[in-house]
């Protein structure tokens, strides 16, 4: 989370600490008027009154993402920064019209330089640098190896992702959002990595179909996010590959003790 969107949840937690205490009398009687909350936070009165006017000031999930995750889909959904061909165009670092400083402006918010976000993204290579300049989007996501602050956030956002269809199936049965899972526990270790060339290439097919799909413009509203009232929908494929052979996975489930046998009530 950057210092900008703190801050605002900050702003967001002293109004309601501060309505809630006038309710009941902590702060005197009477009703929680912006005026009145101005009093009690500390903050301005256009602050307390612009916060009030939102039906939903906490910033949304998207504001939370990663900023060269914002600009690296913007590149890839934005017609605006789009060749002729529809693909993600190369670009200049900087000038006025098209170019990477003004995708950095237009998605990854205010007060964020250009010169980090083109780091980050070529730390990663979900960009290239080329002889002439100009900068080339490879990767549809800002995917990471590294054990650092992107690479944990990315992860945590997926699991999170992943976990909430689970537990959305677990507690709705009868509308339960698809889930497909496929394994084999006793593949000859020498066609692993033709398997994992065939699984990623169909993969590929499947998510740049169903991106084409999910996020055309006739599917997508457009505002700023949070005000429009848009709900996300989207497909994650990940591929599952053990570092162990099953064989070893089932001498330690052997190894393992057996529960502990519980006693029956008489």
């Amino acid at each position: 989370m950057g210092v900008g969107d703190l801050h605002a949840l900050t702003k967001i937690a002293f109004i309601r600490a501060a309505q809630k205490q006038i309710r009941t009398g902590g702060a005197g009687s009477g009703r929680p008027t912006a005026s009145r909350l101005a009093v009690v936070t500390g903050l301005t009165r256009a602050d307390v009154a612009k916060i009030l006017s939102e039906s939903d000031p906490v910033p949304s999930s998207d504001r939370g993402r990663q900023r060269a995750e914002r600009v690296l889909t913007g590149w890839w959904h934005d017609s605006e920064f789009h060749d002729l061909d529809g693909a993600p165009a190369v670009l200049p670092v900087k000038g006025r019209g098209r170019s990477l400083l003004r995708l950095v402006e237009k998605y990854s918010g205010e007060g964020v330089l250009l010169a980090p976000i083109l780091d980050a993204l070529l730390r990663v290579k979900a960009v290239r640098r080329r002889s002439d300049g100009k900068v080339q989007a490879l990767s549809r996501t800002y995917a990471t190896v590294r054990w650092d602050t992107e690479g944990v956030l990315a992860m945590g956002e997926q699991v999170k992702e992943h976990l909430e269809t689970l537990v959305h199936n677990l507690r709705s049965p009868a509308d339960a959002r698809y889930v497909g899972h496929i394994v084999n526990r006793r593949v000859d270790p020498r066609y692993i990595p033709m398997l994992v060339r065939d699984i990623r290439e169909q993969a590929e097919g499947l998510i740049e179909a169903t991106d084409q799909t999910v996020n055309a413009p006739l599917h997508t509203l457009r505002g700023k996010p949070g005000n429009t009232g848009a709900l996300t929908l989207g497909l994650g494929v990940y591929v599952i590959q053990s570092t162990t052979s099953a064989d070893e996975d089932a001498e330690l489930d052997e190894s393992r003790p057996p529960p502990p046998r519980r006693l029956r009530k008489r």
